[in-house]
Parts: C-alpha cells; structure tokens; sequence
C-alpha cells in the first residue's frame, strides 16, 4: 500500500523531493517498504524535473 501511494505522490504530487524523500525514508524506516521498493521509489524521485 504505501508503495502504491508513494508512486502516486511522485506522479501527481506538487510536493517537493526532498519531502518525497522524508516521506520514503519514514516508510523504510517502518517497515512499510521493503528495501527493493525503497530503492525503486529513491530512483523515481531522482528521476523527476
């Protein structure tokens, strides 16, 4: 769930990298992400103009 939700927030977010990545680094933290999802959400936020 929170992969799905992340995903979407780098999509259509007006939030910033730096609070997608707060937000990724909260979920990792949790448990919330596995590591391969974590990094696979890392990569889509460097990856965002």
């Amino acid at each position: 769930m929170a992969y799905r939700i992340m995903k979407s927030l780098i999509s259509n977010s007006m939030k910033s990298n730096e609070e997608l990545s707060t937000m990724a680094d909260v979920y990792y933290g949790s448990g919330r992400l596995t590591e391969e999802q974590y990094t696979q959400i890392v990569i889509l936020i460097g990856q965002r103009e």
